[in-house]
């Protein structure tokens, strides 16, 4: 296995909520489910796209966290 598909895993492992796909360099988070009107309005996004796994774990971290903080509210 390729570091880039271990790592490919590994995302999809940590966020199932999310299809995760790479394509032409590019990677790709959509959500399962698109949001709905109120977690639009907190920037939940239904999907993403970033040059790099890092950056898109990191951008996926981050709708992980504003979803957490709206649970908590």
């Amino acid at each position: 296995m390729m570091p880039d598909d271990r790592r490919l895993e590994v995302i999809r492992q940590t966020y199932p909520g999310w299809r995760i796909t790479v394509l032409k360099g590019v990677w790709f988070a959509t959500r399962h489910r698109p949001p709905d009107t109120v977690e639009r309005a907190l920037g939940v996004h239904h999907q993403l796209a970033r040059l790099t796994g890092d950056d898109l774990v990191a951008a996926l971290a981050e709708q992980a966290d504003i979803l957490h903080r709206a649970r908590r509210t």
